[in-house]
């Protein structure tokens, strides 16, 4: 059965910033800005637990379903030894990241019978999201290689989703969709934006989408913006095609005004303003007709995700 969110006549809310909350407001280091280690112990579980729960209570009383997502943005088999696991260890952690959400929904729909709530596995860049590196330092099927047992974890685990979050490298992008494909499951790819309204490197969005689609037979769900303030890409917007604007199915913006330099290099979390946030995201929303999914990335919270249900209801 196809994900909720997809035949929903109202969007599906996302998590707002999770590793941001997690990393400025509780103190907790992230390897690699990674959620993956917390699964390794009872009180990091407890930790995004609460998280969770807290975003799909946000949802359930506005009337809105949710995407909760795995912590597995950094768990392809690329990044093993940069946190310090073998690749058995860090599919064992995929596979535990599925099961942890599972159990979050069984008690939450224990608690209200209707609530709705999609499993997203995530995925990710396989090296640093801030970093330009060209489609020709990884071919399609190197990347696949690198991507293919995590994928067969996540979904033979049961998540009803794939999510390739933050990517800026069309290789990457093109071998995710070739695998969730093989596997005849849902996949969204999410492209991160610079200030400019560009990806990494001066692609267009547009191109990135065409390029994606053209390469994969047009496979994808649908298309994506996160870790961009709503007000970067406005005008990115404004001048696309609407045939395009209708393959963008979710947008995550980011909190703060600053760059993902300035964000990387900040000893502080930058909150942004909440109104000024929220006007934008209602603008960006109005150039989105086909939108599935909405929330935050960096540095929102429960606050910002509160906001933003509240422009549906």
């Amino acid at each position: 059965m196809p994900p909720q969110h997809l035949s929903s006549s109202v969007p599906f809310l996302t998590e707002a910033g999770l590793e941001t909350t997690i990393y400025y407001k509780h103190k907790i280091n992230l390897p690699c800005f990674s959620g993956t280690p917390l699964l390794t112990s009872s009180s990091g579980q407890q930790l995004i637990t609460s998280l969770y729960k807290a975003y799909a209570n946000i949802a359930a009383a506005h009337g809105m379903g949710i995407i909760l997502d795995t912590r597995t943005w950094r768990a392809s088999s690329a990044w093993a030894e940069p946190l310090k696991f073998t690749e058995a260890e860090l599919l064992d952690l995929n596979r535990s990241a599925v099961r942890l959400l599972k159990e979050v929904r069984r008690d939450l729909e224990k608690e209200n019978p209707n609530i709705r709530i999609v499993l997203d596995g995530v995925l990710g860049p396989l090296r640093d999201a801030y970093e330009t590196y060209s489609s020709d330092e990884i071919s399609v099927v190197a990347a696949k290689d690198m991507y293919r047992d995590q994928i067969s974890a996540l979904v033979d685990e049961g998540v009803e989703l794939l999510s390739l979050m933050t990517v800026t490298n069309l290789n990457e992008a093109i071998a995710i969709v070739e695998l969730a494909k093989e596997k005849s499951i849902p996949v969204a790819v999410s492209f991160s934006l610079e200030s400019d309204g560009k990806l990494l490197g001066g692609r267009s969005l547009e191109n990135a989408i065409q390029s994606v689609d053209t390469a994969t037979n047009g496979y994808t769900a649908y298309f994506g913006i996160n870790c961009v303030h709503p007000v970067r890409i406005l005008q990115p917007l404004q001048n696309m095609p609407s045939h395009l604007r209708q393959r963008i199915g979710l947008f995550r913006g980011n909190a703060s005004l600053k760059s993902h330099e300035e964000l990387d290099n900040s000893d502080t979390l930058d909150r942004g303003d909440i109104p000024t946030f929220v006007d934008a995201m209602k603008q960006v929303l109005e150039l989105l007709p086909a939108v599935k999914a909405v929330g935050g990335c960096c540095g929102t919270d429960e606050e910002h995700l509160n906001a933003i249900a509240g422009l549906f209801t």
